[in-house]
């Protein structure tokens, strides 16, 4: 009788596993799920107003990156495809990034989150925004959705989700005219204009005595006119992994796709420091978000020869007074 029950009980259990095997599934211990898990009936971290407090203080205060907003290790370079090796091979260094111009025209992702300024998190159900101080402009990325395809953008379409503690986060449909780095090239000796003075002597110069005030990192030492520029493919992906290393810097890791301009992913990381308010990390600045005002600046960068030039100050007044400022 006690082998008829037992033989009766692990038939029953086996009867059981196909189901007890679905319900792992729909149910994976310590869930924060990519999209595929909508699909099973579980809610992805980042999907409620409940989650806010469950995901990673990405909110606090701004962060900012001390290091440059072009690549200037050339050892991140990674081989060109034969097109794009002959762009290069053919490329003059430029004293400035492609964008320079009146008008204030972004430069796109992945430039836009380099920029000194700092960037600022934000929070609803399924979205979470990134405010780009230095350019006045937000970039959106949805959560635990589709990829799906839309019109290009400057910043593309962004998708994420959370795997643990890192924010996942996949990019594509961008404009063809964003600034997009192929790698880091031999440099123009630096001159003392707007565009180089501000950005450090050329690769192998010696290091500054110190940082930037406050403490973090010295800024980067690379020449701008060491950045080699060039269109990227329709296809262009990039995607970031953004998680805190400590609770005061933040570690994104981008690896970028273009099989146009590489025969391999293109992978870079670079830390953020947290700014919060009432700790100044650099000079005068806050910590909180700030207004960003695009003006017309009395220098602008000509292409046409490489060099700065100051506009005639009566002629700036002039246009100036015509738009009414």
């Amino acid at each position: 009788m006690k082998y008829a029950i037992t033989a009766s009980w692990v038939v029953s259990v086996l009867r059981m596993l196909p189901l007890l095997s679905f319900a792992a599934l729909a149910h994976p211990a310590e869930q924060n799920s990519p999209p595929s898990a909508v699909g099973n009936g579980v809610r992805p971290l980042g999907s409620t107003w409940a989650d806010a407090g469950k995901m990673p203080d990405l909110f606090s205060g701004m962060w900012m990156t001390f290091s440059g907003f072009v690549e200037g290790d050339d050892k991140l370079n990674v081989p060109y495809t034969a097109k794009a090796q002959k762009f290069v091979a053919e490329y003059k260094p430029k004293r400035d990034i492609p964008y320079a111009q009146d008008g204030c025209r972004s430069p796109g992702l992945p430039i836009a989150m380099r920029m000194g300024g700092g960037i600022k998190f934000t929070y609803a159900p399924g979205l979470i925004s990134i405010y780009m101080q230095s350019l006045g402009h937000t970039r959106f990325i949805k959560m635990n959705q589709a990829q799906g395809k839309t019109s290009p953008k400057y910043y593309g379409n962004s998708v994420g989700h959370w795997e643990r503690d890192t924010l996942v986060v996949e990019t594509e449909d961008f404009l063809p005219e964003i600034t997009f780095q192929y790698g880091v090239g031999k440099p123009l000796p630096p001159l003392e204009t707007v565009g180089t003075a501000n950005l450090g002597p050329p690769p192998g110069s010696a290091p500054p005595a110190s940082g930037p005030p406050g403490g973090g990192p010295p800024p980067s030492l690379a020449s701008l006119s060491a950045a080699i520029w060039g269109p990227h493919g329709e296809g262009m992906r990039m995607v970031e992994r953004m998680r805190l290393i400590d609770t005061e810097t933040l570690e994104v890791n981008l690896t970028i796709y273009d099989d146009t301009v590489w025969t391999k992913p293109y992978v870079t990381t670079r830390s953020y420091r947290r700014v919060q308010k009432g700790i100044s990390e650099v000079g005068q600045f806050t910590g909180e978000p700030e207004e960003w005002v695009c003006t017309v600046s009395i220098t602008t960068f000509d292409p046409d020869t490489n060099t700065y030039v100051d506009k005639d100050p009566e002629e700036m007044v002039k246009m100036l007074d015509s738009r009414g400022k």
